[in-house]
């Protein structure tokens, strides 16, 4: 399958050259300018046949380091240049017509061999031009394509041929040479159509309806709160575009690259083939404030935890800020209240109606702390609290504990469920209801870590 349109194209410039030869023949012999011009038609065919030959195979090899967006473009390229050579053989043919209608024409013979010739070239032409644009269409190769249109004004071509012959046989001279101007006004515009097109993409052109598709697609994506820009090119059988969205400021770098896949799986749903670069910023929303600050934090880059961030509306309307900011432990206090003060200067370049900023600065928990599992062989302590957790009124059950030894400290973990329909924020206090009532009825736990679920 991938060789097929190499094979397509190479028999296309076998039976070119077969052609070029046999019209030259029967012309020479016949003196029909409509058939000499057809054979000129048909050399530059068999140059434009070769282009295409050799874009079909030098398309197919993959990127390098001279070509990072491969050479698909080797294509359009041979289209262009079909078309140049086409405009080029109208003018010599329409040059060469008029000649001769001036000067009153020449002797033309319209022997049956030139009909025969003609009629095996229609035929040919014809099956060529269906092939070529059958084959081109499933490769998506715009040479072959535009090889096809190439034979397919080939065919009308030799329609025009045929009939200035029988007008020459009839008793009108002038036939012939009118034939060839109609040859050379049907290859002029196709040749000018096929070197518009094919522009058009060297040029890259977006391919039309190709932007507003792709902007739909990526639009229809969550998390992607807007599409800041996109930009579609065709390069022979491929296209290639880039794209710019905005998502939430604190997204994780994981998050950011599940929701590039998702962009890039989206715009192939609706543009198959596309190889899409896609760009991925920040988008401020005025209204969040924490996430503003968090966003701030960020930037600070000192700040390894940013959390607990309340924001206090005065009422004159400035803010006041606290939160906690956590640092590796084996910081010096100095160097701490460097980062300190640095993140407060982003934050009020961020914020600048905040008047005042209070940060709670906490050392880092280790990595990895060494503890052991002691629910079983404290199983009074584990029960003692399964009562604690499930004498509260919205707590359904106790679906789970765990008491961890941590040198020589109890650290407790309930996993308790309530109704789902309840808020989070409700949720919440539900958790530290029962943490703070397990500290105060059982002392000798150290912490209790609460969740509540549905």
């Amino acid at each position: 399958m991938e060789r097929r349109p190499e094979l397509v194209a190479l028999g296309s410039l076998a039976i070119g050259v077969a052609l070029v030869v046999a019209k030259l023949v029967v012309g020479v012999l016949t003196g029909s300018l409509g058939i000499l011009s057809e054979a000129a038609h048909s050399f530059l065919d068999l140059a434009a046949s070769g282009f295409t030959l050799a874009a079909v195979r030098t398309s197919h090899k993959p990127a390098d380091t001279e070509h990072p967006y491969g050479h698909g473009r080797t294509e359009n390229l041979a289209a262009f240049a079909e078309g140049i050579l086409l405009l080029v053989t109208a003018a010599f043919i329409a040059f060469e017509a008029i000649r001769r209608l001036v000067e009153g024409g020449s002797a033309v013979n319209p022997a049956g061999y030139a009909f025969g010739l003609l009629i095996v070239t229609l035929v040919i032409e014809a099956g060529r031009a269906g092939v070529l644009r059958r084959v081109g269409r499933l490769a998506s190769s715009e040479a072959m394509l535009a090889d096809a249109t190439n034979r397919l004004s080939d065919v009308l071509a030799t329609l025009g041929v045929i009939a200035g012959l029988i007008g020459v046989r009839i008793g009108f001279t002038w036939a012939d040479s009118v034939a060839a101007l109609l040859v050379a006004g049907i290859v002029a515009r196709a040749a000018g159509q096929l070197a518009w097109r094919s522009g058009d993409i060297l040029i890259d052109r977006a391919p039309a309806g190709a932007e507003k598709q792709l902007r739909d697609a990526i639009r229809d994506v969550d998390g992607v709160r807007e599409v800041r820009s996109v930009r579609v090119r065709r390069s022979g059988p491929t296209m290639i575009g880039d794209a710019s969205i905005a998502t939430g400021r604190m997204l994780s770098v994981e998050a950011a690259g599940a929701l590039v896949d998702a962009v890039k799986m989206h715009a192939r749903s609706v543009l198959p083939g596309l190889d899409l670069a896609v760009a991925v910023e920040g988008q401020a929303q005025q209204s969040d404030i924490v996430e503003r600050i968090h966003a701030a934090a960020a930037r600070n880059g000192g700040v390894r935890d940013l959390h607990n961030v309340t924001v206090e509306r005065e009422a004159d309307g400035s803010l006041h800020l606290t939160m906690h900011a956590k640092l590796p432990g084996d910081q010096t206090l100095a160097t701490a209240s460097g980062t300190s003060r640095r993140l407060e200067r982003s934050i009020r370049a961020e914020l600048p109606e905040v008047t005042r900023i209070d940060i709670h600065l906490e050392p880092m928990e280790p990595e990895v702390v060494p503890g052991e599992d002691v629910t079983s062989r404290r199983a009074q302590l584990a029960a003692r609290m399964r009562e604690i957790v499930e004498a509260h009124p919205e707590v359904r059950r106790c679906l789970d504990l765990e008491l961890s030894d941590r040198n020589n400290r109890i650290y407790a973990h309930v996993v308790a469920e309530v109704s789902g329909e309840i808020s989070l924020e409700h949720a919440h206090e539900i958790e530290s209801q029962l943490e703070e009532t397990i500290r105060r009825e059982i002392p000798e736990v150290h912490e209790v870590v609460t969740r509540v679920t549905a």
